[in-house]
């Protein structure tokens, strides 16, 4: 009786050889099979010969296994359960405790990295508001500078029309508001061109100001004959030939006027540079 057992047990076919007579009765080749499982022709036959251990780790071989069945529309469950379990390898406490730490120095760093990011940022957006905040003061005080210098070289060209007009200030009242002193600072340089009004081809620009504007302009032969940061109040007058190029930072606040006539420049965006020329095209 033993020995039928012992017999039976050594008969019963193994894993591989399951697999290879479930593919020959299907009169599957090994070609034909290993396409599909996207597996060499070697690695069936090994699959075949029960040499699991140069197929990789269990898990794979297990997987193999399972696709090889569904080609064949076999049911895999018995013959998974052939299979041994793979085993679990123990884990030392020792190298419990230092996987932990190193997890833990890994989260440090990467919390270290995303706070110099944050402050490389903060940094970044700092040193940029200031810059777009400083920029147009020190251009509106390079534009000044600028301005005053070509209005000492006017008034040098024009001398006597000058002390003219320095005598009669001194016999005017000096007003305390700022307003009062930027006029009468700048109000030669408008009167300077009144003689231009009547020369032929020559046009006249006037623009007060209701407020504070940037303005710069240009003539029809490209000589920048006003610029600057005007104050509330303020009234300029420039003459030249034709079309004249006009920019200025604050429009709705400026009215203008072409040789006498008015000029309509409503239609410009708001709280943006107006860039047109004189006379408007229609």
């Amino acid at each position: 009786m033993n020995e039928d057992n012992t017999q039976t047990q050594s008969e019963q076919p193994t894993v591989g050889q399951i697999l290879k007579a479930h593919r020959e009765q299907a009169n599957v080749s090994i070609e034909a099979i290993a396409k599909p499982l996207k597996l060499s022709e070697l690695q069936i036959k090994r699959l075949e010969n029960d040499e699991f251990q140069l197929l990789g780790p269990i898990t794979f071989v297990k997987g193999y296994i399972k696709n090889y069945c569904r080609e064949l529309k076999v049911d895999c469950t018995p013959i998974l359960a052939m299979m041994p379990a793979p085993p679990e390898p123990a884990k030392p406490a020792n190298m419990q405790s230092f996987s932990r730490r190193t997890e833990k120095e890994a989260n440090d760093s990467r919390l270290m990295f995303v706070s110099y990011i944050i402050l490389a940022i903060v940094i970044g957006s700092s040193a940029l508001w200031f810059w777009q905040n400083a920029t147009p003061i020190e251009e509106q005080t390079s534009n000044i500078n600028v301005e005053n210098s070509i209005m000492s070289e006017r008034q040098a060209a024009q001398s006597p029309f000058f002390e003219q007009e320095q005598q009669a200030e001194t016999n005017k009242t000096v007003q305390p508001q700022s307003e009062t002193l930027n006029d009468s600072v700048e109000q030669p340089v408008e009167t300077v061109t009144t003689d231009l009004d009547k020369t032929p081809g020559i046009s006249t620009i006037v623009m007060n100001f209701n407020d504070e504007s940037w303005v710069e302009v240009y003539d029809g032969e490209g000589e920048k004959v006003a610029f600057g940061v005007k104050k509330a109040g303020y009234q300029m007058t420039v003459s030249g030939t034709p079309p004249f190029s006009v920019v200025l930072g604050k429009h709705d606040v400026v009215s203008i006027t072409l040789d006498g006539e008015p000029i309509d420049i409503s239609a410009f965006p708001k709280n943006r540079l107006a860039k047109f020329k004189l006379p408007l095209a229609e």
